[in-house]
Order: structure tokens, then sequence, then C-alpha cells
């Protein structure tokens, strides 16, 4: 039997993508990143390698969606590193509510250190205020997301679906 994780995975990651790119439209700046979060909410529920497998369709998604300003494939890797790195944090026996919190903010970072290092090797300003920013309203955003991605990661496995 075919399983629906990967299907449901894609559709969940197009979807914060459009989230994306619609409060984008909208004018905020230091919108949350709710592809970091359906990758994290991958990683903590199946392990490293779907993680950063989900992280590098989110990233390609992310550089092929308009405004494209950085090289082909930049976002991806960014993202499947973000994936693989909060996919080593998976526990098996569940986890209290709070345990996303951290990873989420260590994914924001990690997806946003090439943007930053290539804005100070050309010297352009980086606004730092605007990732901090972006950094708290993602780790809190988090809290609710990325369980609610988990849940129904477990609930295809539950239903065989999976």
């Amino acid at each position: 039997m075919t399983g629906l994780r990967w299907p449901v995975r894609l559709l969940l990651v197009a979807a914060a993508l459009i989230g994306v790119l619609a409060l984008g439209a909208r004018g905020v700046l230091a919108a949350p990143d709710l592809v970091v979060l359906v990758v994290v909410g991958v990683a903590l529920s199946a392990g490293s390698g779907p993680g950063a497998l989900a992280g590098l369709a989110g990233g390609w998604l992310l550089d092929l969606a308009p405004p494209v300003a950085s090289p082909l494939g930049l976002s991806a890797l960014g993202y499947a590193a973000a994936g693989w790195m909060a996919g080593a944090a998976r526990r098996r026996s569940g986890h209290p509510w709070w345990w996303s919190l951290p990873f989420v903010a260590l994914a924001v970072l990690v997806t946003r250190a090439v943007p930053v290092l290539l804005d100070l090797a050309s010297a352009r300003p980086v606004a730092w205020g605007a990732l901090a920013w972006q950094v708290l309203a993602t780790a809190t955003l988090g809290l609710v997301v990325v369980a609610l991605v988990e849940r129904i990661e477990a609930g295809l496995v539950r239903r065989r679906w999976a």
C-alpha cells in the first residue's frame, strides 16, 4: 500500500509557502517563516532524513517563488540543514509542549545564516531587528504549528495511511 505521508507533507509545505507569500504581499516585513515550522514538525516526528528532504522541497519552492532574489538552491540547502538538525532532536516517546521552541529558533537562524553572510560580504545593511523579530515570531507560532504537524503525522501512522 502506498503511503500518504509524503503527499501530505508536500501539501503542508505548499500551504505554508502560500501563507508566507500572502504575508509578503500584504507588506509584512518580517513575517514568521511558516515553511520552517512544517520542516521542523516533520523532522521532530520522523527524523533527520525526512526532515532534510522536507526542508529541501520547501527550500526549492521558496527559491522558485517570486520574488527570486537569491541563487537557486541556496534556500534549499539552508532548509535541508535545518530539517536535518531538528531531526536529530527527535524523541520516540513524546516530548513536553515547549520542546520545539529552541529547535524552531535554531532552524530559523540556520536558514537565515547564508543570506546574512551574503549581505555582510556585499556591504549591504542587515536588518538585525527584523531578524530578531522573525526568530521570536516564528518560534512562538511554532509552539502551535509544529505540534499540529506532529499530530497529523501521528494520525497518518495510526490510521496506517503512512
